[in-house]
């Protein structure tokens, strides 16, 4: 094979390289969602309509297929095989499509998205003062997301109670204490959680994106290293 086309496979095989531990990288961030996502045994997958857990179940599917589409392009490239290749390059396109329909669906259904979260973390604040996994739920989301209430703290004055929970304090006194307006956290934890998950969204879009630009790079190498393999095995066969 000439220069040009050894060139070809060797940076085929180095981007495949750098793409098989981009999977691995998608895989370990979807188990780590779903790993906290199931610490709050379901309130927490309840409070954000389940997207944890789909987000992750895409992060671990995505992640093992890249890594094994990835694994397929190294032996193609290496062992020269014109079918290995192709079939490689085929797999990542499917592969590029799926994430753009992924992401063209999160992003169209996102206030949708936004809505079930509220309604979800609605119910469990509306359930704080009778269910004991809803209480240890919303303690938890106000101490950490420096929150209180749903949209604000007169969220709770409007249940009825007379004091804001502990959870809800700049300086919480912890279990058997209140807390005042004025002691109180001012933003609302809806707020907070869309605050965060947008945060996190862009971090992921991003890192998302560069997996799709580095796709498009590898659909390219690989269909000219396809093309230049046929090409040696025509010359081979009128030799």
């Amino acid at each position: 094979m000439g220069f040009g086309t050894t060139t070809v496979k060797y940076l085929l095989f180095f981007f495949n390289f750098i793409f098989a531990l981009s999977g691995l990288a998608f895989l370990a961030y979807g188990l780590i969602i779903r790993y906290y996502s199931s610490k709050t045994d379901n309130l927490a997958n309840q409070a954000a309509g389940d997207s944890a857990g789909l987000v992750a179940l895409a992060l671990i599917i995505i992640g093992s297929a890249v890594f094994v589409i990835s694994f397929f392009g190294c032996c193609g490239a290496i062992r020269e095989s014109h079918c290995m290749v192709t079939v490689y390059a085929m797999f990542l396109l499917t592969l590029f499509l799926v994430e753009l329909a992924i992401v063209v669906y999160l992003y169209i259904n996102q206030g949708k998205l936004e809505e079930i979260t509220r309604s979800s973390m609605t119910s469990i604040f509306n359930s704080y003062s009778t269910k004991n996994e809803s209480k240890a739920f919303v303690d938890e989301m106000q101490a950490d997301f420096h929150c209180c209430g749903v949209d604000s703290p007169s969220d709770w004055t409007t249940q009825g109670i007379p004091a804001l929970p502990h959870s809800c304090c700049r300086e919480d006194g912890g279990q058997g204490t209140t807390c005042s307006k004025t002691q109180a956290w001012q933003d609302g934890c809806m707020s907070k959680t869309i605050e965060v998950a947008k945060r996190e969204g862009s971090k992921l879009f991003k890192f998302v994106l560069g997996i799709a630009g580095g796709e498009l790079v590898g659909i390219i190498f690989a269909l000219c290293l396809a093309s230049s393999i046929k090409n040696e095995e025509r010359r081979q066969g009128y030799a």
